[in-house]
């Protein structure tokens, strides 16, 4: 079995890497404190020849060979080399270099004209690894592709299932720094079935194109993965710690969550007693957000709604509407006055109503097709889908039809302004009075009236009591969430948070554009928040009676919805959950979430309770043992599957009874089980 890591930086990439300062050294202890066979140099975008022969040179036990990690699609893909032909591969990779610094992107076309004969290279992208390299463009080069770079065990073992999936593979992506901490990548390998001596980049490509001989593990077990270079493994679903007080069990834990947390969402970790700290305002707290969040979705809609009238002013609209009535009655019943200026056709022309909304749309669609024209980062992309010759035409066709409503608002205007010219003039001579239309458009008006008559519909619908969510079930607990009209102006007060009096808005509360208006008026309200108050939404945690929760109850709902919390993540931690719970809780409500977790991801759970510990039925124990060597701390580990007799160090060079270890540490022994046992036999009795 050979141990390989393929993704290794020892050059900072300024819009790729936080600075680091390369230590051969520290490459040297890297490779002999992991057991290294095999690494590949794969810097971003670039190949150094000359540092890739010093580590070469350096590493005698390890083969090294040359890699680079290329801005590939829109993800990373990592090339690598044999490692003979040294110059040409780095006159390769400078040409890679050269096109990303012209702007130009590294298309499926462009590695093929770059590196000719792809077969003659391992071709690894990121496959369930951020930034992922789009299926599409994998298929491109299916014929070159049959590995493909995971984030972690659990995705790892998930696709080593699947069976139209590349092989996975696990590097630690590592940043050779003069501050390297070797174990923090001790978990980061592939280990591949070999016997290739010497180890050459054709044999590694053999081995992975079967999936059979590729494993996270040193023994060669698919379903377990190697975290500890002394060959620590544990299972890919359902693990369970066990020990004595201060035996290295949270210990373990730690050293599994600096090594596995990478990135956002990679380790959840349930510490002792973290979920029973909450009083009741933390929980409502809690609860709150979570209320928030479900509003938020629900409102989303409406909230645009508001959005939509919130600037509409209906006060100076009245007000120009009555003026614009006013002064045409008082011109109707003024004949008498009307004289030849009055009656002259264009004292009473309407303008035309110039819009621009069209126009304007489509200077935006122009814009968008110009865009699409001129890019040259995504051109072989965009050529796949749309022509340059269909691009053009568009934009021509577009920009006559721009022209045309162009043109047509022009006249318009040039027309708008003869008339206000004339009328001007007219109404300068004559005594009859005029007709101030000047700033009214009934269309516009007509729009707005419509707009706030939707309006009034939706906010009084969004207020009618409904259960907005299906009620979730926890266990044994249940959330409702049920959106209702606020009763009173005190719990719109309660709603804002501020020191103000709603009782004014209240009394339009049924009339929404009007209580919206009165909304408007309140300082201290964000007008982007003013959604927020045609709503009440009430989130409800009931217990299996369907009364509310108690204290205790508070800690219960925690845990399961962290729990279901954990899902997202890559490995789930849990460091002695009995601690806070009762056991016929932890049996019928916990057991059976973190077992079908653990049928997801790798699930490690440190307990002292044979109801956690047996019950869930565990797919790996282990068993921690702290012993005082020469002063210092030593910790060991014994492990083994159900079923095994004993439970052995990773070395294999010490063992334990797993019956007597399991009921020493789970019963309080042989003597104490039994005597448990027989008391509950004498009340049965």
């Amino acid at each position: 079995m050979k141990r390989v890591d393929f993704h290794i930086h020892t050059i900072p990439v300024n819009d790729k890497d936080a600075h680091f300062e390369f230590d051969l050294a520290k490459f040297q202890e890297y490779a002999s404190a992991l057991s290294v066979d095999a690494v590949a140099i794969t810097n971003h975008n670039l190949f150094d020849l000359e540092q890739f022969k010093e580590i070469a040179k350096t590493l005698e036990n390890v083969v090294v060979f040359p890699g680079i990690e290329i801005d590939f699609e829109d993800g990373h893909l990592l090339l690598i080399g044999e490692n003979d032909n040294l110059d040409d591969f780095s006159q390769k990779c400078e040409s890679v270099k050269n096109e990303l610094a012209s702007g130009n992107k590294i298309s499926s076309d462009k590695l093929k004209e770059i590196f000719v004969d792809l077969g003659g290279y391992l071709l690894i992208p990121h496959y369930d690894k951020r930034p992922k390299v789009r299926q599409s463009a994998i298929d491109s080069l299916s014929d070159c592709i049959f590995a493909g770079e995971v984030q972690s065990p659990k995705k790892f073992h998930r696709i080593i299932k699947e069976t139209n999936s590349l092989t996975p593979v696990v590097f630690s992506d590592a940043r050779i720094s003069i501050d390297l901490d070797a174990e923090r990548h001790q978990g980061k390998h592939t280990f591949i079935n070999t016997n290739s001596n010497p180890l050459t980049l054709s044999a590694i490509k053999t081995a992975l194109r079967d999936k059979n001989k590729v494993f996270l593990s040193n023994t060669g077990r698919h379903g377990f993965f190697q975290v500890f270079s002394d060959g620590q493994e544990l299972s890919s679903g359902l693990n369970i710690i066990i020990g004595g007080r201060s035996s290295g069990k949270t210990y373990f834990l730690d050293k599994l969550k600096d090594i596995y947390e990478t990135e956002e969402k990679s380790i959840k970790y349930i510490k002792q007693f973290d979920l029973v700290r909450d009083d009741e305002k933390k929980f409502n707290e809690r609860v709150e957000k979570d209320k928030s969040a479900i509003r938020e979705e629900h409102l989303k809609e409406f909230r645009k709604v508001v959005e939509d009238v919130i600037e509409i002013d209906r006060r100076a609209t009245n007000h120009k509407l009555e003026k614009y009535i006013e002064t045409l009655l008082d011109f109707a019943s003024s004949e008498k006055l009307q004289d030849e200026f009055s009656k002259a056709k264009l004292f009473k022309e309407t303008k035309y109503q110039v819009r621009k909304t069209q126009e304007e749309e489509l200077k935006r669609l122009l814009k968008a097709v110009m865009l699409l024209l001129n890019n040259h980062t995504y051109k072989s992309t965009i050529s796949k889908y749309i022509s340059d010759d269909n691009l053009k035409n568009l934009s021509n066709d577009l920009a006559k039809q721009y022209k045309k409503l162009l043109e047509a608002r022009l006249k318009k205007e040039w027309i708008n302004e003869l008339v206000s010219e004339t009328r001007q003039q007219l109404e300068s001579k004559t005594s009859s009075p005029k007709i101030d239309d000047d700033d009214i458009d009934f269309y516009r008006i007509k729009l707005e009236r419509e707009r706030i008559r939707r309006f009034n519909a939706v906010a009084n619908s969004i207020k009618k009591e409904t259960e907005i969510k299906k009620t979730e079930s926890f266990g044994k607990f249940k959330i409702r969430v049920i959106a209702s009209p606020y009763v009173g102006a005190q719990g719109l007060h309660d709603e804002s948070g501020k020191q103000v009096s709603f009782t004014n808005a209240f009394v339009k509360y049924n009339l929404p554009i009007a209580f919206l208006e009165e909304l408007k008026i309140i300082e201290s309200l964000e007008k982007t928040e003013l959604y927020r108050y045609f709503c009440k939404v009430t989130y409800q945690v009931l217990n299996e009676y369907d009364k509310k929760v108690s204290g205790g109850e508070m800690a219960e709902f925690n845990l399961l919805r962290v729990l279901q919390d954990a899902r997202q993540y890559e490995m789930l931690l849990i460091d002695e959950p009995e601690s806070s719970f009762d056991n016929l809780f932890l049996k019928k409500n916990v057991n059976k979430e973190i077992k079908d977790i653990s049928k997801e991801m790798p699930v490690i759970v440190v307990t002292h309770n044979n109801t956690v510990g047996m019950l869930m039925e565990p797919d790996y124990v282990l068993y921690t043992q702290r012993k005082i060597v020469n002063g210092k701390d030593e910790y060991r580990i014994f492990s083994g599957s159900p079923g095994e007799k004993e439970f052995k160090t990773a070395n294999g060079t010490e063992s334990i009874g797993s019956y007597d270890t399991l009921l020493d540490t789970l019963e309080a022994g042989q003597e104490a089980y039994s005597i448990r046992k027989g008391l509950y036999d004498s009340f049965k009795k």
